[in-house]
């Protein structure tokens, strides 16, 4: 398994506990982050990311669009680094979709972003408050359908959990094209495909996308 296919979007992080934070946690992220589709209906998300390695396409994606949204938006420093740290592992905790696997129920598939911190690797070092931002960043990413057990109205949202939700909702455009909207450098645990469009093996190794 190729965990390092975020380094360069980790290396937009200029702060080091952060970028520490947010490697370290990817390392220790579910494989079907890497290996999985971003949907698999294709409903809400385009062609480029409903494949194999697609959720982490969709991830380039919005973390391409949010770095571009800081600089228009004036945010800098610490406040961006949470922004790309939180853009980073949005979905990391994202599961395949009930029709991608019987056992997996809605309510796993709709909540992924409150089981985010499940996975964080935290130093003691690390300041308790960027990490709460980070968190809130996650947890809000989806806006207007995040998980009822945590759902605010988006006039709540802090600046930094906006552009994340906002990086994310356009992330999903059909007909946006962005340079990040291939498959180089992103291979599943074998670098072979998927048995087909709804199955949860790798057609190579037979891995299941858990």
């Amino acid at each position: 398994m190729n965990k390092n296919v975020l380094e360069q979007e980790i290396n937009l992080i200029q702060n080091q506990e952060i970028k520490n934070f947010t490697k370290s946690t990817l390392n220790n992220t579910p494989n079907y982050f890497f290996i999985g589709m971003a949907s698999s209906t294709g409903k809400y998300h385009p062609t480029c990311t409903c494949i194999k390695s697609g959720l982490l396409i969709h991830v380039k994606r919005t973390i391409y669009i949010a770095n571009r949204l800081c600089d228009g938006w004036g945010i800098k420093g610490i406040d961006r680094d949470i922004v790309l740290s939180a853009t980073i592992l949005h979905d990391i905790a994202k599961v395949p979709s009930p029709k991608e696997d019987p056992k997996i129920t809605y309510a796993d598939y709709e909540n992924h972003p409150v089981y985010a911190h499940n996975y964080f690797i935290i130093s003691d070092e690390f300041n308790d408050e960027i990490l709460q931002k980070i968190n809130n960043c996650i947890c809000f990413h989806m806006g207007l359908w995040t998980p009822q057990i945590i759902k605010k109205e988006i006039k709540d949202y802090t600046l930094l959990e906006l552009c994340v939700y906002t990086a994310d909702y356009i992330a999903t455009t059909k007909d946006l094209i962005t340079p990040v909207d291939n498959t180089d450098g992103i291979p599943c645990q074998c670098d072979g495909p998927l048995k087909n469009n709804l199955s949860t093996q790798c057609g190579n190794c037979g891995l299941e996308l858990k």
